[in-house]
């Protein structure tokens, strides 16, 4: 897994079908990032075609920042833990009213940056999601991972702009595409540009009082 030597923002995609609505929603909210911030390198990382089990609560990620289980988590493990990595924006389709399930994995096994120092404590948590329909849980779906990232101490953000509730909320048309949801793509663009401008202010002032 690709590396970067400045300031990174990442978008994971926790739907099962790679480069659908959910990858389509991502493009857009890490495009607007790089608007609003040019100094910030993005990277889209899909969970589809990636065998990520569950977390069978083995505790080998106590003695040290590995996992116990082999699978390609483990290939995500040094750039999600990179002192570069200056947020993480998380998307995932609504599956029966909440998170997938694909989702539900990579949170769990992200235990592991909480067990090795807190890793992702002081970064960035963002948050969209998308649904068949306006109200089809979307809301819910975000909040859910938003408890995750509590978890790891992360600053979690709203989408900002006139809005600002919990992240962005996306419609998929039958298609299976954003493209016609005007609402929720200006939601998602105002969601990467705010993650992108807080991520580098809080660097800014943690290295001056550092």
């Amino acid at each position: 897994m690709q590396e970067f030597l400045g300031p990174t923002l990442a978008g994971i995609c926790c739907s099962p079908r790679k480069g659908r609505a959910t990858f389509e929603a991502m493009t857009v909210c890490l495009e607007s990032a790089r608007q609003a911030e040019p100094s910030i390198n993005t990277v889209l990382i899909e969970l589809a075609g990636r065998q990520i089990g569950h977390c069978i609560a083995c505790d080998t990620c106590r003695k040290g920042l590995n996992c116990g289980l082999t699978d390609d988590f483990s290939d995500l493990i040094s750039m999600l833990s990179a002192p570069s990595m200056i947020g993480i924006i998380i998307g995932t389709p609504v599956y029966v009213g909440n998170m997938t399930a694909q989702c539900k994995a990579f949170l769990d096994r992200s235990v592991v940056f909480r067990r090795n120092g807190w890793l992702w404590r002081d970064k960035i948590g963002g948050v969209l999601a998308v649904g068949a329909v306006r109200n089809g849980g979307q809301e819910l779906a975000i909040q859910s991972v938003r408890a995750a990232m509590l978890c790891h101490d992360m600053i979690c953000i709203s989408e900002g702009g006139g809005t600002s509730h919990f992240g962005a909320a996306l419609v998929s048309d039958q298609a299976g595409s954003v493209r016609n949801d005007d609402q929720g793509l200006a939601l998602a663009r105002n969601l990467g540009s705010r993650a992108a401008r807080l991520a580098v202010q809080l660097k800014r002032g943690f290295a001056t009082a550092g």
